[in-house]
């Protein structure tokens, strides 16, 4: 009997190392957290003072917290679908590809990883810019008079979508070359014979076998578009006309510019159930659809 009990308890104790680390840098300040989301906290004195749900009724109340949800869910149904399905298309053109240009390909791609966000941020100001920017430049090309991106409350948060879509373009083509790289030749040379198209091909065989690299890649999207900061904190600044104050920006702002840290709690838990909630549905659903091989 202590040798079942040994073997039960044994994993646990060479995960402690992880599971502590994971508690103290995560879990115990999220509970913390919370608690400071029923107590107005002055961050000058330290003292707390306990307010039960008023920072919730604060917050529900608060236009600008709605305001930021709609921008979230706008960033969130924009920035998602297309790069999924970027991802999908480059990695199977990456494939494809035949050559020196290949490796290049890769490289080019997966730049966006590795590239700082400020960095990113500051070039692609420069490349929104209303005058001397490149897209502006280039849309003048085609005779089309490109608008002040950054500045306009109607294309403020389409530029930072385009930034957050070019972020995780890179990661998602990876993942997608890694996934094409697993499916079993054996199904394509079957496909040939029996004369399907490329199609066809891709319609029965890829799709349904890069389901579960699509399952891990959506949700991961959406989990970091959710979560979306720095590049609204450098490019914008919440603005214009609080068009792109994004829900992790108005935590920010409610926490550190207002010093509302019990509205800014409150907010960030509500984020947290919101998340957890919606990577559960999306979980559900895809998982109906997810083929393995």
């Amino acid at each position: 009997m202590f040798y079942k009990i040994k073997k039960k308890i044994e994993p646990y104790f060479y995960l402690s190392p992880a599971l502590i680390l994971y508690g103290f840098f995560f879990v115990a300040p999220f509970i913390y957290a919370l608690y400071v989301s029923f107590n107005d906290w002055n961050l000058m004195t330290g003292e707390m003072q306990w307010l039960g749900l008023e920072n919730y009724r604060n917050l529900v109340n608060d236009e600008l917290f709605w305001y930021s949800i709609r921008n979230t869910l706008l960033y969130v149904v924009g920035r998602v679908p297309f790069s999924v399905a970027l991802g999908l298309v480059y990695a199977i053109l990456i494939e494809k590809t035949r050559g020196a240009f290949r490796g290049f390909f890769r490289f080019v791609f997966f730049l966006p990883i590795v590239f700082s966000i400020a960095a990113a941020s500051l070039s692609f100001q420069l490349l929104f810019a209303p005058r001397r920017g490149f897209i502006n430049q280039f849309l003048s090309l085609f005779g089309i008079i490109g608008p002040n991106w950054l500045n306009y409350s109607n294309t403020a948060l389409i530029a930072i979508i385009i930034v957050g879509i070019w972020q995780s373009f890179g990661y998602n083509v990876i993942l997608y070359i890694a996934g094409l790289k697993n499916i079993d030749d054996s199904y394509y040379d079957a496909a040939e014979i029996d004369g399907a198209t490329a199609w066809q091909k891709f319609r029965f065989i890829t799709w349904p076998l890069l389901t579960p690299v699509t399952f891990f890649v959506f949700v991961m999207t959406m989990l970091f578009s959710f979560r979306v900061f720095d590049v609204v904190q450098i490019m914008t600044g919440g603005g214009p006309s609080n068009a792109t104050n994004v829900i992790s920006f108005y935590v920010w702002q409610e926490a550190f510019r207002f010093f509302n840290t019990g509205v800014a709690s409150a907010a960030a838990a509500l984020l947290f159930i919101v998340m957890m909630l919606l990577t559960l549905f999306v979980a559900k659903k895809m998982q109906e659809r997810v083929h393995y091989q």
